[in-house]
């Protein structure tokens, strides 16, 4: 019966073992739910679009799409006879006006003052954020 005698450290690590690997077992499968879960309502809403009715029947509305394509397409004809009516410059035939001048280009910056040695010293002693001038 040596083989079955075991220490009471030994027998108490075992089942702080046992209790551990439940623990973990757990927590395994609760995450592993937590990533099935997204995967399964997937599937529930393909299988949903699947058996559709609308497929079936056909999405309602689509025997109303030519006359809007004929309606699209007439639009620039519209606009273009509409101007004629008023005698304004279509853009095809007459000539538009150039826009006026907003405001005259920027002067260029003048440039930097030169700097001395001392003033390059100064500078390198102050901390990066006040050497910054941008």
């Amino acid at each position: 019966m040596t083989f079955l005698a075991v220490g009471t450290a030994v027998t108490v690590l075992a089942v702080i073992g046992l209790v551990i690997g439940l623990v973990v077992l757990f927590v395994v499968i609760w995450l592993l739910n937590d990533v099935l879960a997204p995967l399964r309502r997937t599937s529930s809403d393909i299988q949903d679009a699947l058996t559709a009715p609308m497929l079936a029947r056909g999405v309602p509305g689509t025997d109303q799409l030519g006359a809007t394509r004929r309606l699209a397409e007439s639009v620039p004809d519209l606009a273009l006879a509409y101007l004629q009516k008023l005698s304004l410059p279509s853009g095809n035939g007459g000539a538009v006006p150039a826009p006026a001048a907003v405001a005259p280009a920027p002067a260029a910056p003048a440039p930097a003052p030169a700097q001395t040695a001392a003033d390059a010293d100064a500078e390198s002693r102050l901390p990066a954020w006040k050497r910054y001038r941008g």
